[in-house]
């Protein structure tokens, strides 16, 4: 699809004799300063004769041989005769009107510029080195294009979100000055990258080279340039051309009743009425400004931020129509589109905004740190990448607001390239997914999914398990409205959306698996659901979710708690596609984390006790250690219930541990009184001080055996793997025993960390953080498919080979 274009060019000029004959006046007052105008400066030198000529078929002649305040880029006879040449007109008299008013307009600026003052920005005072263009009183009047059919008036807008009666769209003519390009710095190359038929003397005018400088003139001052200037196309002009049909094409692209999807035409009376009167013998009905939704207003020659109108512009890397079949190809093979114009329409939007940039004009010598404005490096991975080559990019040119790359290749997205693609360009199977992303997870989880290479993030990995939007109905969600904005659902909550929203988010987190790769090529610590590392487990592998829930796998098949309890296995495969950041599976079904789903009040864990209960009849190695735990858990008076509020690593000293532990030294028990004693006591009418004190000393003995607020599973690798992807060595973490230091209750820590010597064992030790310890214990997991990684209320339960122990130095010395 493109636009047809008839462009009429008009100046300044016309319209402020018409409207604003006033302000002219004002403006072109004779100041009263003595010397020749600029046209009789020009006349004196003797080698302008064709400029003057070209001069004089336009009404800019009165300008130059009046007053006012102008800078004038005039190009010599040799420079003009060379431009008469290569148009094939064999006099100035053969150029038609309107190229000879588009000409002078553009070799002229407001305002009095000597030449090292171009740099300069003139705001209350000038303001050094910043200014890169300058505003000429050429600029582009009304156009036509196609709307609904129809054959409508354009206005391209002053600003790209506003248009302002009576402003032009004023064309800049760019400056390419050693003093800027010093300080930035840019090479030689960055110009003649633009202009490969002219040489960079730091005295550059577009692609002209200022030969003599500052003759003064009554009205303004002269410079002498070696070439004629033509104004430059708009980005937006550009596109035009054939060879970028394919990408102006999808800018294009509108909905079924006609309308635009990536930009607007908008109009009012007073838009329209300004035009008739300027223009009476157009025919002019309606008058619609055209704005841009994207990232860069295409038409907009003012740079977005007023302040930066004379140092800044923006960027377009355009695909090619090559590259774009090329991204046909990739959509098409991976998912199945079979043009590009049936993507989704934010997919379309995010792909064209890939290709811009709204905040500079990239340079390029800039070009292998450049990024977009989604943070994505413009070759794909920074100062590691591909540096600007003539084989990507064998079109590059400026543009009156920017510049211009046209590639053979299109510039990555993270929206196509990772995890995240699978949910957006699959609408129709995970819009669920999507819904809750953007509900739920906007500032975490979609800025994880989205981190990748491209844009600086290269050791990021994430595997996903894609939750169907089937699946979720059967589980008993819907997405419905809710006032005041659409929200989900869920059928066992009869009103209200708490349990939805609560279910929901811990669903679409417990089926995703952060890692964080030792370096971007090591992927050992990549999930693949196929097998553990450790043959002691009897082929399971295990690993924590983001949520911080465990699963366990083997064969392409997984189970998280609730699926554990149900008897049931999860099947998983890989999507064949590629992500720069990880890797999608789809399910058979949800992973789980409570045994049943009945009601909202039944979709939790069951408790803790429950669990233990279990594995005693699975390990009965650690029977003594259990009997302690349900003791506790089971008794009303002096409870203890691992709460299911929280996460758990739980420590079960194996039966020798214990019976070690229960050992008196000097008629004491320094670590564990016996549990008998404990029972018998609870069931006397009256209990005994002693048996107070043997209680508080046997809960404190597994408190510091039970870490809260994390799950550490013995995964087999090297370092000390956390839910959030990181790794450590080793990790101090706390413990529930608290004790009295300074007369102030405080925190007690273990540290944990991998045996290397020992398949890397999980290992805990006690920590000194707080004072010294009157002793140093190490346990490290007994490995077996029955022994430690066991499931529990958010929990994973570890059978250990010892038992730790907290007795400050105070209270060793007053034992022992």
């Amino acid at each position: 699809m493109k636009f047809v274009l008839n462009r009429v060019y008009l100046t300044l000029f016309v319209l402020l004799l018409a409207q604003c004959q006033r302000e002219r006046d004002k403006y072109y007052e004779d100041p009263g300063w003595s010397g020749k105008p600029a046209y009789e400066v020009l006349q004196d030198k003797g080698r302008f004769g064709l400029y003057l000529q070209c001069v004089d078929k336009t009404m800019y002649a009165t300008l130059l041989k009046g007053n006012g305040l102008w800078t004038v880029f005039a190009p010599n006879d040799e420079a003009f005769g060379s431009y008469l040449r290569g148009k094939g007109y064999s006099s100035v008299a053969e150029m038609p009107q309107s190229e000879a008013e588009k000409i002078v307009a553009y070799s002229m600026l407001y305002n009095k510029y000597p030449f090292d003052r171009l740099t300069d920005v003139l705001s209350g005072g000038w303001d050094t080195l910043k200014s890169v263009k300058k505003k000429t009183p050429y600029y582009e009047a009304l156009h036509r294009e196609y709307y609904r059919n129809d054959s409508i008036w354009v206005l391209n807008p002053l600003m790209p979100t506003s248009a302002t009666i009576g402003s032009g769209t004023y064309k800049y003519l760019p400056f390419y000055l050693s003093r800027y390009f010093t300080q930035v710095p840019l090479t030689a190359k960055d110009y003649e990258t633009f202009y490969p038929t002219s040489t960079y003397t730091g005295r550059n005018v577009q692609a002209a080279s200022v030969l003599e400088q500052d003759w003064q003139a009554a009205n303004g001052v002269v410079h002498e340039v070696d070439r004629v200037n033509e104004p430059l196309p708009t980005l937006e002009d550009i596109l035009q051309e054939e060879n970028y049909s394919r990408f102006k094409a999808l800018i294009d692209l509108k909905s079924s009743s006609g309308d635009p999807y990536f930009y607007s035409y908008l109009t009012s009376a007073g838009l329209t009425e300004y035009f008739r009167t300027a223009y009476p013998s157009w025919n002019i009905n309606q008058v619609y400004a055209k704005f841009y939704g994207l990232d860069v207003p295409l038409n907009c020659e003012r740079f977005w931020e007023p302040a930066e109108e004379e140092s800044n512009g923006y960027t377009l890397f355009a695909p090619n129509n090559r590259a774009m079949e090329d991204f046909r190809k990739k959509i098409e093979t991976g998912y199945g589109y079979a043009s590009l114009d049936q993507l989704p329409q934010n997919v379309i939007g995010h792909f064209i905004n890939a290709q811009m940039v709204r905040s500079s004009m990239i340079w390029p010598s800039q070009y292998k740190g450049a990024k977009n404005e989604s943070e994505n490096y413009i070759n794909g991975e920074g100062e590691r990448g591909r540096d600007l080559s003539a084989e990507d990019y064998p079109d590059i040119r400026p543009a009156s607001n920017g510049f211009f790359y046209g590639s053979n290749t299109y510039v990555k997205s993270h929206y196509f390239e990772t995890v995240l693609t699978e949910v957006l360009l699959r609408p129709s199977k995970y819009l669920f997914v999507y819904n809750a992303l953007q509900k739920y997870f906007m500032a975490s989880l979609w800025e994880d999914f989205i981190k990748c290479p491209l844009n600086g993030y290269t050791e990021e990995n994430y595997t996903v398990l894609l939750p169907s939007d089937e699946q979720l109905r059967e589980d008993g969600f819907t997405w419905e409205w809710v006032s005041p904005a659409y929200g989900f659902r869920h059928a066992h909550e009869a009103s209200g959306t708490t349990f939805a929203d609560t279910r929901m988010q811990r669903l679409i987190r417990s089926h995703v698996f952060k890692r964080i790769k030792p370096s971007p090529d090591d992927n050992s610590y990549v999930l693949d659901f196929q097998s553990g590392t450790l043959p002691e487990y009897g082929g399971y592998g295990y690993a924590v979710n983001d949520y911080g829930d465990m699963v366990r796998y083997r064969d392409g098949k997984v189970q998280m708690l609730g699926n554990y309890g149900n008897g049931e296995w999860v099947e998983v495969r890989r999507v064949e596609t590629d992500f720069t950041n990880g890797q999608v599976y789809t399910a058979d079904k949800l992973l789980q984390y409570s045994k049943e789903c009945v009601s909202s009040a039944g979709c939790e864990e069951q408790d803790m006790v429950d669990y233990l209960k279990a594995i005693k009849v699975q390990n009965s190695n650690v029977s003594k250690a259990l009997d302690y735990l349900i003791f506790f858990a089971e008794n009303t008076k002096n409870q203890y219930i691992l709460s299911k509020e929280s996460f758990w690593t739980i420590l079960l000293p194996n039966n020798a541990a214990i019976d070690a532990a229960n050992v008196r030294e000097n008629g004491v028990f320094p670590y564990l009184p016996l549990l008998s004693g404990l029972q018998n006591g609870y069931n006397q009418a009256t209990l005994p001080d002693s048996w107070m004190d043997d209680m508080d000393q046997a809960i404190n003995f597994f408190k510091y055996h039970l870490i809260p607020g994390m799950l550490f599973v013995d995964d087999g690798y090297p370092n000390v793997l956390f839910s959030s992807g990181q790794q450590q060595a080793d990790a101090v973490v706390a413990t529930t025993l608290k004790t009295e230091i300074n007369l102030l209750q405080a925190s007690t820590f273990v540290k944990i960390e991998k045996d290397n010597s020992s398949s890397n064992a999980l290992s805990f030790s006690t920590a000194v953080v707080s004072e010294p310890l009157s002793e140093n214990r190490t346990v490290r997991v007994v490995r077996g498919e029955n022994k430690s990684n066991l499931f529990g209320a958010k929990a994973v339960i570890h059978e250990v080979d010892g038992f730790l122990a907290y007795k400050p130095i105070k209270e060793a010395a007053a034992g022992n």
